[in-house]
């Protein structure tokens, strides 16, 4: 309670003596120093000075101390706080400031928790601007003013306690009257510091929940949506709206078993953590892979009142594992398929490699009889064809994982084309007596047929899919042929009633080192590049190829290529390879340039019913003395591949020195644009090692009437 202290007194008289005698010392100084004084005057004037100071301290005395004293008696006498009250003692036994502040807005009185907080000693009987900042006071000044008009005031302030820290209080200001007496202000303070703190954070979980990138789902203890963020909203195409009150089955895609909810559910609601990946389902149907947290939320009784559940969409994430696991399968597969496709290789190559050493070696016994002699002869070659063919697969699919293999178009009659491949595989299939009937499908197939198109890779594929066809079908029909589709394309089509393709195999007999039969105990030989060359030929003519079969039942492959219509004023008949009979060159000189000795006495062998002069040059220097002096010399047959000087160059020189002399290219070089590279540079014809008598006969024959 405010009070009259003993010090405020002794102040008050302080200052009237200091007063009394600061009047006498300068009344004296003013009496000593005029110029009429006496003792007795001075005296005088000394006493009455002391008389005059006496009284007006008294009076300022009595004025200073009647005020305190009636302050204090108001405030004393004042129902609410006179001490011993009832109510003052109640109030400071509250958890919260009460203040009360007179009509000048000074403080007369704190209870307990406000003297606690901030300290009678800084606020009694001060003003607002005695506390606070300029600021601040003017809107406590303000405030105070509106309740003493009747007004009630509510406010939240931060105010500084008497430590220097900031508190937030929430502060009800209200009017109190008594009577007569000066209306009071009357005030109650609540501390909300600790909420607004909570709040704060609870905000900035808010904005953090609110912004974050997955999803968060808020349910009740059955399941049912309370709230979603907006990622839940961005993910699942579902509204906010649409999902409120909805059970999270809504995004259910139902691709996990009832037992997978039914552990998850349980764990949950024992009150443990959930972790784990589901699959779920947008609002248009489309399934994405979430990787899902969901926690409990307990009351103060222990009870779940919600679930949490915290969604990272996982979809890319699941897509790379399933492509890497894919790759791994690809790969080991791969590995498997090489490791299988060399072993075969190795077989398809010491296959023929046994019969053509071994039956070679019988060739040479003089005791065997000529017929014997002439069947290891031919059963030389057929092995040879074997082996060149597969030389020739690995040659073609070189150049295709490489992207050196190049169509070369130009006019083709179809039906001739497939005229001669009939003649070539019937011959076969007759000498071999063999229990198929072989033909082309006259119904289905145009003879008349032109394209423009690359007829050796068309012949290759249709030799290809004839190959396997008959190789297997051991009895029974297979046919071949073409015809015209309204779409622009030529559909070719081999049809056979052979042990045919399980339909699980279809999509994989045209990959590279794939068969039907991958076991090392199958019946039927081959590399397995075949099919895969043949849709990669046809692709690059610009069609595709598919089949279509039925296990023990028969297989058709089918092909297409673009239909390019030929002029009938282009279609010449031209040169037809084919056999050719020895051409009479007696008296005609032919100069053979090979390194090998071997390869010289395989051309001369050939060459030998002709009567032609074989000269034989093993260098490239030699040949170019040869041509010096063999100003009549009617043909070359050139390797490319010399120890000295390239072959190439070899034909620039020969070609600068004679241009209608007659020259064929003879190579193991059978890469893409070496045929194209040395047609440019002048020569008549190119073939390729292993050398075959019937096309070194049709390539001299050829050149010998460019040559008239």
């Amino acid at each position: 309670m405010f009070t009259i202290r003993k010090s405020q007194i002794k102040a008050a008289l302080l200052l009237a003596a200091v007063i009394f005698i600061s009047a006498a010392l300068l009344s004296s100084f003013f009496i000593y120093f005029s110029p009429q004084h006496n003792l007795i005057a001075v005296s005088a004037s000394f006493v009455l000075l002391a008389i005059i100071a006496f009284i007006i301290s008294l009076l300022f005395y009595r004025l200073f101390t009647g005020s305190l004293m009636k302050l204090s008696q108001q405030v004393e006498e004042h129902p609410l706080v006179k001490p011993g009250n009832q109510f003052s003692d109640f109030m400071d036994d509250l958890p919260l400031g009460v203040f009360i502040k007179d009509g000048q807005s000074r403080a007369i009185y704190l209870n307990t928790y406000m003297d606690r907080i901030f300290g009678k000693s800084n606020c009694l009987n001060k003003t607002p601007y005695n506390v606070f900042d300029k600021k601040t006071a003017g809107r406590v000044l303000e405030e105070d003013r509106r309740v003493l008009a009747g007004e009630s005031v509510m406010v939240e302030e931060v105010l500084t306690d008497k430590n220097g820290k900031d508190r937030v209080y929430m502060t009800h200001k209200f009017c109190m009257r008594e009577g007569n007496a000066e209306p009071l202000i009357g005030g109650i303070s609540i501390e909300i510091t600790r909420r607004r703190e909570a709040e704060y954070k609870l905000r900035i979980l808010s904005k953090a929940i609110r912004n974050s990138p997955v999803c968060v789902i808020i349910t009740d203890p059955d399941g049912f949506i309370e709230f979603v963020n907006p990622a839940f909203v961005t993910s699942t195409g579902y509204s906010f709206a649409e999902v409120m009150g909805e059970n999270t089955n809504i995004i259910n895609s139902g691709k996990h078993p009832e037992s997978f909810f039914r552990e998850m559910w349980a764990r949950i609601k024992s009150g443990r953590d959930w972790q784990g990946e589901i699959l779920n389902k947008k609002k248009d149907g489309t399934l994405f892979w979430e990787l899902v947290s969901i926690s409990a939320v307990r009351n103060r009784e222990g009870e779940i009142t919600h679930f949490i559940a915290i969604k990272d969409d996982i979809s890319k994430r699941k897509q790379v594992e399933d492509a890497l696991v894919k790759a791994k399968e690809k790969a080991e597969e791969s590995d498997k398929l090489k490791s299988a496709f060399l072993a075969n290789m190795s077989h398809e190559i010491r296959t023929p490699m046994n019969a053509i050493v071994g039956l070679s070696s019988l060739l040479g016994d003089s005791e065997l009889p000529l017929s014997e002699r002439e069947a290891f002869s031919e059963i030389i070659k057929e092995n040879s064809n074997l082996l060149l063919q597969l030389i020739d697969d690995i040659v073609d699919i070189s150049k295709i994982e490489a992207g050196q293999m190049t169509m070369r178009p130009a006019k083709c009659n179809i039906g001739s084309l497939l005229e001669d491949i009939y003649e070539s595989f019937n011959l076969q299939v007759k000498e071999k007596g063999s229990r198929v009937n072989f033909c082309i499908n006259e119904e289905l197939t145009d003879k008349n047929l032109y394209t423009y198109t690359d007829p050796q890779r068309l012949r290759q594929i249709i030799i290809n899919l004839i190959s396997n066809a008959l190789k297997f079908t051991e009895e029974g029909s297979v046919e071949f042929g073409c015809s015209l589709k309204s779409d622009g394309n030529i559909l070719f089509f081999v049809k056979d009633t052979g042990i045919g393709i399980p339909h699980s195999k279809l999509d994989l007999i045209f990959d590279r080192f794939r068969q039907v039969d991958d076991s090392g105990t199958r019946h039927h030989r081959g590399a397995g590049l075949g099919l895969s060359i043949s849709k990669n030929l046809a692709e690059l003519l610009g069609g595709s190829i598919w089949a279509e079969s039925e296990k023990g039942k028969g297989s058709t492959f089918f092909f297409t290529i673009p239909y390019q219509p030929v002029h009938l004023s282009e279609t010449g008949t031209g040169f037809k390879p084919g056999f050719v009979s020895y051409p009479r060159l007696k008296g005609k000189s032919i100069m053979v340039v090979e390194d090998l000795e071997v390869n010289y006495k395989l051309i001369e062998a050939m060459l030998k019913k002709t009567g032609a002069n074989i000269l034989w040059a093993k260098t490239g220097k030699e040949a170019l003395e040869i041509f010096s002096n063999t100003p009549f010399l009617s043909l070359v047959l050139l390797d490319l591949n010399m120890p000295d000087i390239s072959g190439y160059d070899i034909l620039v020189k020969l070609k600068e020195e004679r241009e209608d002399l007659p020259v064929i290219i003879q190579t193991a070089y059978a890469m893409n644009g070496e045929k194209q590279r040395c047609m440019l540079a002048g020569c008549n014809s190119y073939i390729t090692k292993p050398i075959q008598m019937e096309q070194l006969l049709a390539a001299m024959q050829q050149c010998m009437l460019q040559e008239n």
